[in-house]
């Protein structure tokens, strides 16, 4: 429902976002991995994930030869 506020994320989730910053991941991974609203990870882990630059670097790293995830042509 519009307005309601959801439960606090479990300190496994927690744990698994802390983990995910640890080996680098970016703010919006963390956020596809676990669930956690970006709001709530801002909150937890100030300061974590990439930054403007690091973002900036892994696109222009990417550009000419995009990631090809498993079962996609």
């Amino acid at each position: 429902m519009k307005g309601q506020r959801k439960a606090p994320p479990s300190p496994e989730r927690l744990a698994h976002a802390a983990r995910l910053f640890a080996d680098g991941a970016s703010q919006r991974e963390v956020q596809r991995t676990t669930g956690i609203a970006c709001e709530t990870l801002r909150k937890h882990f100030p300061g974590q994930g990439w930054t403007y630059r690091d973002g900036g670097n892994f696109r222009a790293l990417t550009r000419d030869n995009p990631i090809q995830l498993k079962g996609t042509p």
